[in-house]
């Protein structure tokens, strides 16, 4: 088994590809990065290690916590069994496309957003909840209070509660 070793200005990591061609990437931050950022920061590390084929669309990832080593036993079958990886998914329903165009617009312009993201992922706070809320409001005559926004686990769910609540 092959491990990659990565070394950028904003982390340290590990990556591998799994038996069925996931490739799976474990990474210790050395500063505040969002989840869609070090999305696009890894899309843009392992596209050059890659040849430029860009592997945002493949990479499934998991952040270490300060007290955990980058090494084999963190991109391991055991760990990736056990750990919340983030994972790239594109948005399927009209009402999912959206959703994600605003929060992109909200977002960096190199952000790299998918819907397992929750907006604790995304370095959300409350003025972006209620952005949400309101825009939720005008769009598509929902009202779903900031908090419950905030509590998302992902902006997939945040959809289908939109879609139900229409």
């Amino acid at each position: 088994m092959t491990h990659t070793l990565l070394d950028t200005p904003h982390f340290t990591g590990i990556g591998r590809r799994t038996s069925d061609g996931r490739h799976v990437v474990a990474v210790s931050l050395r500063s505040y990065l969002s989840v869609p950022e070090i999305r696009a920061a890894l899309a843009e590390t392992l596209g050059e290690e890659a040849g430029g084929a860009g592997a945002a669309g493949e990479t499934e990832f998991v952040v270490l916590h300060a007290d955990e080593a980058v090494d084999a036993d963190a991109v391991s079958d055991t760990r990736l069994a056990t750990g919340r990886l983030h994972v790239m998914r594109t948005p399927g329903s009209e009402v999912e496309t959206s959703l994600a165009e605003r929060v992109v617009s909200m977002m960096t312009e190199d952000a790299v957003v998918s819907m397992t993201d929750s907006v604790a992922d995304l370095g959300g706070d409350s003025l972006m909840c209620l952005e949400l809320s309101e825009a939720f409001i005008g769009q598509w005559g929902v009202e779903i209070d900031p908090v419950e926004i905030f509590r998302a686990n992902s902006l997939k769910e945040l959809a289908e509660d939109i879609e139900a609540r229409r």
